[in-house]
């Protein structure tokens, strides 16, 4: 944005993001200052909206009125119904939404119930208010049922397939019939078996390897990953395909799974159960003893998995203490040794690999709306060895795509993970510097020096929050039609390609690949054979589905907030040890050793608690006392009290007690 001293209104298209205050910034999207919009200049406009604004330099920045609104963020709100006299209206949820919505039609809703509206008329220009319909209730407040159905309605997630769906999905076959054979590779003789969590219901993809030559050290392999063939029971535009792009993702929560496709799909005939033949898509290819991959192939076919292994047993028998029977024991030892090659291929390579904590919510098994606990998720070596054994696989089978995709420049949508951002790097090696670590920026411009940087604070004191602070350098991951490569993954193309049963974009991979391989002749499977689309379409999808992932991740993360913060309602007044793993202007962001939540000490409570003024550095990483010049660093140990839960903000209000020595 240029300086313009004329004072000259200037139109300019962006987000509108409202702050509960009344004023708001438009985010033009395009890296330029954001518009500053006073509260009488919103003109209607709702936070998340797509606006045109009219902006002019101000004394602080470029300041604007809203001149329209182009399209609207939220089609439905959630809050607790009221009545006054005659008027039925409900008061938001969401503070960002700033007036309150009136109800046009009679609702059966009792007032002080969480409702969710449907808008049917916007705000006006002079007025905050709106008007709704009551679509559903939800429940009492306060109630973790009540607030989980909450979290969905706010990040667009649908906890319910419509009943059509359902129906449908009841007259899919249960077994490949004779038509679906078709035109596939037939591999059902090959030793596929899967490996998941004991209590996995869907199997969507299975592995085989082959070792070709004898000696199991330098000989390649040749590595089969099949994965549900999705695409052929999931027609473009069909009943399920509509549904599936409308949700783009499975929902996990702590609880449960809200699923991208109904169960006769995705635990059914779409599910790659032993004993049972099943169509897949596959991709092979060998493996150098260098873990180098060469000779891809891909081809729809039909395979029959000889096993279903957990993790569990996978790990017992990589660790020796509980062995699997002599052939299903060998090749699994086989494919962690093809997993192995593959993966220190991926590290000499720079892939980046950030050791942070992983929380656990454990529910109780009768009750699951209570908390047992919250707890790190701790694997012995041999569980991750196992776990690791089918990620690096299925990373080199999305990999395999990703380079078949780029050779014939086909419209899939790509997984990009972009280099991080110039301001966040310099933030982080300022910060670094601060916690006693040197960092030159060049060590977060490429995955390989990235990696060496990640390896040089391994055994560093304040490891964790180096860690995490390293994190948020790192851009986020989405789909695109532009190909960035994957910087974390040290990958020059990466497609996802191996969950079709859970996630969109992949099932939009397998249609494009296989109306590839119809084109040059090879397995495509039977009729219809999706048609090729074009670039156009692909961009709108990634996109598309960018913006919803964003939305599925928030609410899974906003879930377990709220399950953290029911735990820990019975214990405030009760202290912990804690560190600190973060701060803002607002006060210290803490992470409790045990239970493993994370919670938030205002900065106003340490002043009160010091008699003193604390400032925080423009780095973020240090708060020191104006008087006394004591110091609060990120990676600090303290001894917190918990104070307050709220479940509506999923938040876990501490005061700090004492800085503990390390």
């Amino acid at each position: 944005m240029s300086s313009d001293t004329s004072g000259s209104p200037r139109i300019v298209q962006g987000t509108l993001l409202v702050n509960p205050a009344g004023f708001a910034f438009v985010d033009r999207g395009d890296g330029e200052p954001s518009v500053f919009v006073p509260p009488p200049e919103r003109n209607g406009g709702m936070d998340g909206d797509q606006v045109i604004v009219t902006w002019w330099p101000g004394n602080r920045g470029p300041e604007g009125s809203v001149r329209s609104v182009i399209s609207r963020a939220r089609t439905r709100v959630t809050g607790v119904l009221r009545r006054r006299g005659r008027r039925v209206f409900i008061e938001p949820d969401d503070p960002r939404v700033l007036g309150e919505a009136d109800v046009l039609a009679e609702t059966d809703a009792e007032p002080g119930m969480v409702v969710v509206a449907t808008i049917v008329d916007y705000p006006d220009p002079w007025n905050d208010t709106f008007s709704v319909t009551v679509e559903r209730v939800l429940g009492e407040p306060g109630s973790l049922a009540t607030e989980e159905e909450r979290i969905l309605v706010e990040h667009g997630v649908d906890p319910q397939l419509p009943q059509a769906v359902l129906d449908a999905a009841e007259l899919v076959p249960n077994r490949v019939l004779k038509s679906d054979r078709e035109d596939r590779a037939d591999m059902r003789d090959y030793d596929f078996m899967t490996i998941d969590p004991p209590d996995a219901r869907d199997f969507d993809d299975a592995v085989c390897v082959e070792l070709l030559g004898k000696d199991p050290r330098r000989a390649k392999m040749r590595v089969h990953v099949a994965v549900a063939d999705v695409s052929h029971y999931v027609h473009e535009g069909d009943i399920f395909d509509t549904e599936a792009r409308n949700r783009y993702f499975s929902c996990y929560l702590p609880a449960r799974v809200i699923p991208m496709l109904p169960m006769p799909l995705s635990a059914g005939i779409c599910s790659l159960v032993p004993k049972k033949e099943r169509c897949a898509m596959v991709v092979s290819f060998e493996v150098d003893s260098g873990g180098r991959m060469s000779g891809v192939e891909l081809a729809a076919a039909v395979i029959k998995s000889k096993a279903r292994l957990t993790y569990d047993q996978v790990a017992g028998h990589l660790g020796g203490d509980r062995p699997l029977e002599d052939e299903v024991g060998e090749r699994v030892v086989l494919l962690r040794a093809a997993s192995d090659r593959l993966r220190n291929r991926r590290l000499n390579s720079g892939a980046v690999e950030l050791h942070l904590p992983e929380t656990k919510v454990i529910l109780d098994e009768d009750d699951r709306e209570r908390v047992r606990d919250v707890v790190q998720a701790r694997q012995d070596p041999e569980m991750k060895r196992a776990y690791n054994l089918i990620e690096e696989l299925m990373v080199a089978a999305n990999e395999a795509v990703g380079q078949v995709a780029v050779a014939n420049r086909l419209p899939v949508v790509f997984r990009v993970h972009d280099r991080p951002d110039e301001a966040r790097v310099e933030r982080f090696t300022g910060v670094a510097g601060l916690l006693g670590v040197d960092v030159e920026p060049d060590e977060l411009r490429s995955p390989l020096a990235f990696a060496g940087l990640l390896e040089r604070i391994e055994g560093h004191e304040r490891r964790a929050p180096l860690n995490a602070l390293l994190l948020r350098t790192l851009a986020q991951a989405e789909y695109s039609t532009h190909n960035l490569g994957h910087f974390a993954l040290a990958s020059d193309a990466y497609v996802h390609f191996t969950s079709p049963i859970r996630r969109y974009p992949d099932l939009i991979s397998h249609r494009v690949i296989k109306a590839w391989l119809r084109q040059k002749g090879g397995h495509c499977g039977p009729e219809p054979v999706p048609r090729m689309p074009a670039m156009r379409d692909s961009t709108a999808q990634a996109e598309a589905a960018s913006t919803k992932e964003r939305g599925v991740t928030q609410a899974e993360r906003d879930a377990k907030s709220l399950l953290c913060a029911a735990f820990m309602r019975d214990r405030i007044g009760d202290r912990f040890e804690a560190s600190i793993n973060g701060m803002s202007q607002g006060g210290l962001y803490v992470t409790l050793d045990a239970p493993a939540v994370d919670g938030m000490i205002r900065r106003a409570q340490i002043e009160r608690e010091f008699r003193e003024k604390f400032e925080i550095d423009e780095m973020g990483a240090v708060m020191k006392g104006l008087k006394s010049g004591r110091t609060l660093a990120v990676g600090d140990r303290l001894m917190i009290e918990i104070t307050g839960v709220s479940l509506q903000r999923r938040q876990i209000e501490m005061a700090m007690i004492s800085k503990l020595s390390t």
